[in-house]
C-alpha cells in the first residue's frame, strides 16, 4: 500500500509540474470561463435562482469537457510503456483521478468567484452546497478520467467523449441540480439525502468499474 501511495504521489507531482510548465490548457480554460461569464453578464439583466443553477451546471459540464478530455493525450505511446514499466496501472489511474478532481474543483471555485463578481451569489446553504459540489465533481472526474483513456485508445476521437459521457454523468447532474436547488431554498424537500446517496453511489460505481477495467485497457 505504501508503494502504491508513493507511486500516486510521484505521478501526481509529475502531472502538476507538466501542467504548470506549459500552462496552455490552463490559460485556455480560464479565458473560456471568463469570456463565457462576460457574455452572460452583457446578455442578462439579472440572474434569478433557477437561472443561476442552470448556468452553474452548464459551466461545470463545459469545464469538465475542456479540462478532463485530454487527460491522456500528452502521453505518447513510448511514454505510456515507460510509465507502465515503472508503476502499477491503478497508481496511474488514481494519480490522474486526483489531479482531475483537484483541477475541476479549482476551476469550479474560480467560476463561483467570477459569478459572485459579476452577478452576486444568492442566499445559499453552504454546507449542503459544498458537499454536493465535492461529491458531484468526484463522480464526474472518475467518469471523464476513464472515458479519456478510451478516447486516447481510439485515436482521440471527440465523438467517443461526447457519446459516452452524456448518459453517464446525467444521474449526477440530475441529483446535483436538485440538491443545489435545495441549498438555494428553491426546493424544500427534507429527503435530499436520497439525492446525495444517488451521487455517492454513482461515484462508487464509476471508481469500482474503473479499477476493474483500467488495468486491462492500460496494457493494450
Amino acid at each position: 500500500m505504501s508503494q502504491v501511495l508513493k507511486e500516486i504521489t510521484i505521478l501526481l507531482k509529475k502531472d502538476i509540474s507538466l501542467e504548470w510548465r506549459s500552462r496552455q490548457s490552463l490559460s485556455a480554460i480560464l479565458l473560456y470561463l471568463f469570456s463565457t461569464i462576460l457574455v452572460l453578464y452583457y446578455s442578462l439583466v439579472r440572474v434569478e435562482k433557477f437561472l443561476w443553477t442552470g448556468v452553474f451546471w452548464i459551466l461545470i459540464i463545459f469545464l469538465s469537457i475542456n479540462a478532463l478530455s485530454g487527460s491522456f493525450s500528452k502521453d505518447t505511446r513510448d511514454r505510456h510503456w515507460y510509465y507502465y514499466s515503472l508503476a502499477h496501472p491503478l497508481s496511474f489511474y488514481f494519480a490522474k483521478l486526483v489531479y482531475n478532481f483537484i483541477s475541476l474543483l479549482a476551476y469550479t471555485m474560480i467560476s463561483l468567484l467570477l459569478l459572485n463578481v459579476f452577478f452576486g451569489l444568492p442566499a445559499i446553504h453552504w454546507g449542503l452546497f459544498f458537499i454536493t459540489l465535492v461529491a458531484s465533481i468526484l463522480g464526474i472526474s472518475a467518469i471523464f478520467t476513464f472515458i479519456a483513456l478510451l478516447n486516447n485508445k481510439t485515436g482521440d476521437q471527440s465523438t467517443i467523449m461526447a457519446i459516452l459521457s452524456t448518459p453517464l454523468i446525467f444521474p449526477i447532474l440530475l441529483a446535483g441540480s436538485r440538491l443545489v436547488m435545495n441549498a438555494l431554498s428553491i426546493l424544500s424537500e427534507t429527503s435530499y439525502y436520497k439525492d446525495l446517496i444517488s451521487i455517492l453511489s454513482v461515484d462508487l460505481l464509476a471508481i469500482s468499474l474503473s479499477i476493474i477495467l483500467f488495468p486491462i485497457l492500460w496494457r493494450d
